[in-house]
């Protein structure tokens, strides 16, 4: 239900065509789903007729997969849940920039998704660690191990994207690199 809530709030600011031809789908896919004769090549010929922009949205599993580690990371509380959800949409419009490319709109996605898995970790491995819950709460320190694991390479990947990101954008901005050598001979 509150992905469900969340899924629903994101959906108000899309374009109403594009909200309106995917609950189009939607109600195609339920039937296929249900087993309705005809409804799957039905759904298939509506996808294909369909926009790039509703292609897009309805085959986001990544933001969708993101709404629920917002549910896990709020642990019940629906402020939380919310304003996680804004601020992946916030982060994707400042690291995305006014007009980003498809391939930077690719990285900044996976910069997003990155910081919410080590996000999550770090919730994961404070709570382990914090002396204020009971012992029979919390699993071993050797049990740890994987968790320290993971953080190091969520870690690594997001530190990853980002310098890819730099890296395509530099290139993008066809600034040719300049490298200025100069050498001064002094006579004696």
């Amino acid at each position: 239900m509150k992905a469900l809530a969340s899924e629903t709030a994101e959906s108000i600011k899309l374009p109403a065509e594009v909200k309106e031809r995917l609950d189009e789908l939607r109600a195609l896919s339920e039937k296929a789903e249900a087993g309705e004769k005809g409804a799957r090549q039905e759904l298939n010929q509506a996808l294909l007729k369909s926009s790039p922009a509703v292609i897009a949205r309805a085959s986001d599993v990544g933001r969708k997969s993101l709404h629920l580690l917002a549910g896990q990371l709020a642990a019940g509380n629906p402020l939380t849940e919310s304003a996680l959800s804004a601020r992946l949409d916030l982060m994707r419009a400042e690291i995305g920039g006014p007009n980003p490319s498809p391939l930077e709109s690719l990285l900044v996605e996976k910069i997003v998704a990155v910081w919410m898995v080590a996000e999550l970790l770090e919730v994961y491995m404070a709570a382990q660690l914090w002396t204020g819950q009971d012992r029979k709460h919390r699993v071993p320190a050797s049990a740890l191990k994987p968790f320290i694991s993971w953080q190091e390479q969520a870690h690594r990947r997001l530190l990853s994207a980002m310098k890819t990101l730099a890296q395509v954008r530099k290139l993008q901005s066809n600034a040719p690199s300049v490298q200025l050598n100069q050498q001064i001979n002094v006579g004696r």
